[in-house]
């Protein structure tokens, strides 16, 4: 797809599928990260997100393949890791899913859903201390970033006066 054929719908198959993924309709937005993939439109980050599409459907495997195919298109894809250590986390494959958190914190320190999961996992493994300094750093980090976006719509909205 060329950039005027995305300008000419607004959006690239990637916003459209993160819109159709807000609204809850997985398949149109399965369909919309597959049309970005093939464009070469964030591919890394259609396959993952995907993938999540793929997990709220109920299908662990096709996700798996996405977060992996995610993975292999760009090994620092954060988000993929994050969801790879989910996946093992429902499976209650703690080591795999620590392993999986840390190497997303690696590539991105920042991650909050990285610290909150990670944070799960150590409490599973009686490790309370330490699941409680990551949990609330992921609060932290989460509430630095909404205090963020809350500041660009007030700038923006000043803006349009």
């Amino acid at each position: 797809m060329t950039m005027s054929m995305r300008m000419e719908h607004g959006s690239s198959p990637y916003e459209r599928g993160l819109a159709a993924f807000e609204k809850n309709a997985l398949d149109e937005a399965i369909g919309l990260f597959t049309q970005a993939v093939e464009a070469d439109d964030r591919p890394a980050l259609a396959m993952s997100k995907r993938g999540v599409c793929k997990v709220r459907l109920g299908d662990r495997t096709g996700a798996a393949h996405d977060f992996a195919g995610a993975l292999e298109r760009d090994p620092r894809c954060t988000p993929a890791l994050v969801n790879l250590g989910n996946l093992a986390l429902e499976a209650n494959m703690l080591q795999e899913a620590r392993s999986k958190y840390e190497a997303a914190l690696k590539i991105d320190g920042n991650s909050a859903m990285a610290h909150h999961n990670l944070g799960i996992v150590l409490r599973r493994e009686g490790k309370i201390g330490e699941s409680v300094r990551e949990i609330r750093l992921a609060a932290s980090l989460e509430s630095g970033t909404n205090k963020l976006i809350e500041r660009w719509k007030a700038f923006w909205r000043r803006r349009a006066q």
